[in-house]
């Protein structure tokens, strides 16, 4: 019976720097934003409040323009880098000349500091001799005067801008994926396709595509989370308040102007628990939608 128990022990002895850690930076700040966000500071002290500050949410413009702005470009990078990438995987998976080389260049902006490529594309979009505007003068199209300073409504200007710059960054690492996913379908698919006298297109068509339906979901689901938590980049671009004219502004960002611009961390913390509340809510209609027929085996 010691003999077992001391087994045991040896292995909660591994797991527990782990827990430990968890514990400290994520279980605890998580357990005290639930608490703060009923609580409002008195002086020195916190006053119990009730749902006051997730009422003053649902007035709030701004934080309802936050998740607005959150939701189309999070739409937008996905509908993009996700066929994107799948098509640049194919393409590069058969590939016989140098194929690494492509994948390491494409890969290059995941390794790449997110400040440092917002910095890079605050250049690239500048008016008059940033690079996207001197290629449409190139081909002879009419360049769009503004890019990271048109607030308009809709995926224009400079939410169509931060959209590619999110795609350009993330494409390698979508495309890693799905080359990993085309490598483990077995040739036996292929050769009967062929055998059955589909060409090239049909066989990527009606066997690549459903082979990789596991690793479609996989991507759309973290994809999801990923592009509701961007800020970095954002904050680079348009600072806290998502300039211009909030046109950027995540709720991420609009947590991080709260909290640590106008240091009202209560109303902070009530943002942040509605933020889990709807990204658990996207993961669950993910889970219901894509992985349930995974796990089920259908």
């Amino acid at each position: 019976m010691l003999r077992k128990i001391r087994k045991s022990l040896v292995w909660y002895a591994f797991v527990a720097p782990a827990l430990i850690l968890f514990g400290i930076f994520i279980l605890y700040p998580t357990l005290e934003t639930f608490h703060l966000s009923f609580y409002r500071e008195v002086v020195t002290k916190q006053e119990f409040v009730g749902a006051l500050h997730y009422l003053r949410l649902l007035t709030d413009q701004v934080f309802v323009a936050a998740i607005l702005n959150t939701a189309v470009l999070g739409v937008a990078f996905l509908i993009l880098v996700i066929p994107l990438s799948l098509i640049l995987a194919s393409l590069i998976n058969q590939l016989r000349v140098w194929p690494d080389l492509f994948k390491l260049i494409f890969f290059l902006p995941q390794v790449t500091s997110a400040v440092a490529i917002a910095l890079i594309f605050r250049y690239v979009f500048e008016p008059n001799s940033g690079l996207v505007n001197g290629t449409l003068r190139l081909l002879q199209v009419s360049p769009l005067p503004l890019w990271l300073s048109d607030p308009r409504p809709g995926l224009t200007g400079s939410r169509a801008a931060v959209t590619l710059l999110a795609v350009w960054a993330a494409l390698g690492y979508y495309m890693l994926i799905f080359l990993a996913g085309l490598q483990a379908i077995p040739v036996e698919l292929y050769d009967a396709a062929i055998v059955d006298g589909a060409s090239p297109l049909q066989a990527w068509w009606y066997v690549t595509i459903p082979s990789l339906r596991p690793t479609t979901v996989f991507l759309i689901l973290t994809g999801t989370i990923d592009a509701m938590s961007r800020f970095s980049d954002l904050w680079t671009l348009g600072g806290p308040g998502g300039s211009p004219g909030r046109s950027i502004q995540t709720v991420v960002m609009y947590i991080y102007q709260v909290g640590f611009g106008s240091s009202d961390f209560n109303l902070a913390s009530a943002a942040a628990v509605v933020f889990f509340c709807i990204v658990l809510l996207l993961t669950l209609i993910n889970f219901r939608t894509f992985l349930q027929r995974e796990f089920s085996g259908q």
